[in-house]
């Protein structure tokens, strides 16, 4: 059993969702009229409801249709978005069923048999999909079929988005539903030559002989009755999802201001929570790019303290870095790109404490990373030297590792070395713990040979001292 999902004016109402996304103010408000052209000369491809109550229909040029509604807004057709987004729209309909076929410009095919039993049966399955179906506020058809071509002419001829699909999918009532079906309904480029010989419907074509069919207008109509039946599989390769996450919208109006640019990420970022949610995934790095007309894209880089899926951190991340950002010009696209999709690792509380740092703090730090620049965020990491100056090296933010390690296998060290050992008087310290001999660097010019010791001066202040040859000196405190 497959189920055929038709988008109706697909392209139409994706440039109905950018206006939306653009404008906060059209939300909440009844959309102009708005009309998709395209083709050479310039005429109406798709129109929305209130376009078409103003006299303007599909095939109409351009200039009857502006003369017909003045406040008439315009899109270009783009196939390539249009595409696009039946792509998205595939990705989405991947957590309703593990088969998924698309089938250009706007339709979808899932294969509903083997998820029944996942959703508890057939009903429950249709009633979630219709549920988050009007959560995406696209027009949409659909129909039941026991192959996936007649699943497609059902819901390409169907009238309403009823509640259920029409009818069982059964082989008998489906072919019920398909006979009455004219030829030119079914987009078949032979419905003009059988016309003239007085087949109209698919019911007609079917009661005719397949061997004087075949003779008369070539095999690939019998091939096509085939797959109809299902006689005969459908060639069509079915849905795999991307490697990679990208997003782009393109908007209908510029964004000159970063306040009203809020609006349309959140929605984006909205998007791509739900996606990753679906499919199992986080990223731990996300590109936001920002085109302009005449300037070279301003490019965005949102760093996430591990794996990340949730639109809420992903948004407060992209809010630090427009507080620094400065606009020089209008926003006529956006673009959202994650490169590196990670399974997704559920994380539990530890038993015991300690361990790495907690997910507050990394959170924290890339907080602290989008709002001051990751090159103002540094951290420091132990290295392997016997020599106290060259022990600690400062490194990118988040890469100092874990101390813990290093605490348990070396001795106390202070937290404040000097930038040059200081000489003192011995007397006025007591020792406390030591010696410890570092002697190191023998084989370079800076060799040295020191026992360092721990001592308390008069006023409680804790040191950390060494006896060389040069005397006693004060390396750092605790």
């Amino acid at each position: 059993m497959f189920l055929a999902l038709h988008f109706v004016d697909l392209a139409l109402h994706i440039q109905t969702q950018q206006l939306t996304l653009t404008d906060p103010a059209d939300a909440d408000s009844c959309p102009p009229p708005l009309a998709l052209v395209g083709d050479y000369p310039l005429r109406v491809l798709q129109c929305n409801q209130r376009a078409a109550a103003a006299g303007i229909v599909a095939g109409q040029r351009l200039g009857t249709a502006s003369a017909l509604c003045e406040t008439l807004q315009l899109c270009h057709y783009d196939p390539q978005l249009e595409q696009q987004t039946l792509s998205q729209l595939a990705a989405w309909a991947y957590g309703f069923s593990a088969q998924v076929m698309l089938v250009k410009p706007d339709l979808l095919v899932l294969e509903a048999s083997s998820m029944l039993k996942l959703f508890g049966g057939q009903q429950s399955w249709l009633a979630e999909l219709a549920a988050a179906l009007r959560l995406r506020q696209l027009p949409w058809r659909w129909a039941l079929g026991h192959t996936p071509l007649a699943a497609t002419l059902l819901a390409q001829t169907a009238t309403e988005a009823t509640a259920q699909p029409n009818g069982a999918a059964s082989s008998a009532a489906v072919l019920a539903q398909l006979l009455p079906l004219t030829l030119a309904q079914c987009q078949r480029p032979e419905a003009s030559r059988m016309a003239s010989m007085g087949i109209h419907t698919l019911g007609q074509l079917w009661d005719l002989p397949r061997a004087e069919l075949g003779q008369r207008f070539g095999l690939e109509l019998l091939l096509w009755l085939q797959r109809l039946s299902g006689q005969r599989p459908d060639p069509r390769p079915w849905f795999s999802p991307p490697a990679h996450y990208r997003r782009r919208l393109v908007l209908l109006h510029e964004i000159d201001n970063l306040t009203v640019l809020r609006f349309p990420l959140k929605r984006l970022f909205g998007e791509l929570a739900d996606e990753l949610r679906r499919r199992q995934l986080a990223l731990p790095r996300l590109q936001l790019r920002l085109l302009h007309r005449q300037r070279s894209a301003t490019e965005i880089t949102l760093t996430a303290a591990a794996n990340e899926h949730r639109s809420d951190a992903w948004q407060q991340l992209c809010e630090l870095q427009l507080q620094r950002l400065t606009l020089f010009a209008p926003i006529i696209e956006i673009e959202l790109i994650g490169q590196q999709l990670q399974p997704q690792q559920l994380h539990s509380e530890r038993l015991l404490a300690g361990g790495g740092p907690d997910d507050a703090a990394l959170r924290l730090l890339a907080q602290l990373q989008a709002r001051l620049g990751h090159d103002k965020v540094r951290s420091i990491q132990c290295h392997s030297s016997h020599r106290p100056e060259q022990a600690n090296r400062i490194v990118a933010g988040g890469d100092g590792g874990d101390r813990r390690l290093a605490d348990e296998l070396a001795p106390p060290r202070p937290l404040w070395l000097l930038p040059q050992p200081q000489a003192i008087d011995v007397g006025l310290f007591t020792l406390l713990r030591g010696p410890e001999r570092l002697e190191s660097g023998w084989w370079q010019a800076e060799a040295m040979a020191r026992d360092y010791f721990v001592g308390q001066r008069r006023d409680g202040a804790l040191a950390w001292l060494y006896h060389d040859q040069h005397g006693w000196f004060v390396h750092g405190w605790f």
